[in-house]
């Protein structure tokens, strides 16, 4: 019963420590996975909102969720298009046709 006691004891204690695995990226550091790139989207566009008052006035919405793009590419693209996003640049992949 006490070893029991012992390694929940232990277990709660190694949770307020940080880890020594992994180590934290700093800008210089292009090995590990950057945090601050959104993921990679590819889809259909199901609609084209403009909004006057928003952030990000032109949006396009892909599988239920809304992205806000360069006024450039909302003028260029149609509703029905496959579009990709890397993180920098949206591209149009196929248009529809």
């Amino acid at each position: 019963m006490i070893k029991v006691l012992a390694v929940v004891a232990l277990l709660a204690v190694a949770q307020v420590f940080p880890s020594c695995g992994g180590h934290q990226s700093t800008s210089d550091d292009q090995s590990g996975p950057s945090v601050s790139k959104p993921p990679q989207v590819i889809g259909w566009i199901d609609e084209k909102r403009h909004r006057a008052w928003e952030f990000d006035p032109y949006i396009i919405v892909i599988n239920s969720h809304e992205y806000g793009v360069p006024q450039t590419f909302w003028m260029s693209v149609g509703v029905g298009d496959l579009v990709k996003y890397d993180g920098d640049i949206w591209k149009i992949v196929e248009k529809k046709r």
